[in-house]
């Protein structure tokens, strides 16, 4: 048997370096679009919310036979009084009875960076398979970069759908 080479396995210093600044500079390229990524799956969720919230209002009226009514709320427990101001969130209940008199059927709290605006600050379902009023909720996102706003609209049958023009965001 001869002598044997004996070979170092593993990496220098130097090679450390190199990589942990390729993963930096890689990092801060990413960022800006992370950042949009995550505000944009905030409001794909907070407009399916808002979906789902309107359907179950519309659902609950005709199956309870009594108007259900969904309204944006600022602090997640009264109704905006006017729609100019930006709604945190929404509440569904029975029209009857308003919010503070009856327990809530629904009740949703917007991530930190979205918000919401409607033409009106409730829409009311009837039983009678229709909306009260027609309305339409734009939702937002603050911050930059920020995605283009979604606007949810709720027609006089009741039917509600994500329109297909950007919503009325504030820049």
């Amino acid at each position: 048997m001869g002598i044997g080479v004996r070979r170092e396995r593993g990496v220098s210093l130097l090679e450390v370096m190199v990589v942990l600044a390729i993963a930096a500079l890689l990092a801060t390229i990413a960022m800006p679009s992370f950042a949009r990524m995550r505000r944009a799956a905030s409001l794909s969720a907070a407009t399916n919310q808002l979906l789902y919230a309107l359907n179950f209002a519309r659902s609950a009226a005709i199956l309870q036979s009594v108007p259900v009514t969904l309204c944006l709320s600022a602090d997640g427990e009264s109704c905006l009084d006017s729609a100019a101001a930006a709604g945190i969130g929404w509440l569904v209940f029975y029209q009857a009875a308003g919010p503070a008199a009856a327990p809530l059927l629904h009740s949703f709290r917007l991530p930190d960076d979205v918000n919401v605006h409607g033409t009106r600050a409730a829409v009311t379902f009837w039983p009678v398979a229709r909306a009260g009023t027609t309305s339409t909720f734009d939702l937002c996102v603050g911050g930059r970069p920020a995605p283009p706003g979604r606007a949810v609209v709720v027609s006089q049958t009741g039917r509600s759908r994500v329109a297909t023009e950007e919503a009325a965001c504030a820049p």
